[in-house]
């Protein structure tokens, strides 16, 4: 028997949700001067821990939805 075999889908849902939080709030814990090392300008949608952020949130509100 497989010991994912008995982990209620629900549960699974939530870990992995977690999973995605925890990874989007190490996104927003990186600092400015590193994300944007390197860029030409510092404008705001240089900045990529906005868009991980964005899909990190579009890929958890597909995850619900599906």
């Amino acid at each position: 028997m497989n010991f994912f075999d008995r982990i209620p889908l629900f549960s699974a849902k939530i870990i992995t949700a977690f999973l995605y939080l925890l990874l989007a709030f190490w996104v927003l814990k990186r600092p400015k001067s590193f994300i944007l090392e390197g860029a030409p300008t510092k404008k705001r949608w240089r900045d990529l821990r906005l868009w991980a952020f964005i899909l990190i949130g579009i890929q958890l509100a597909l995850y619900f939805i599906f």
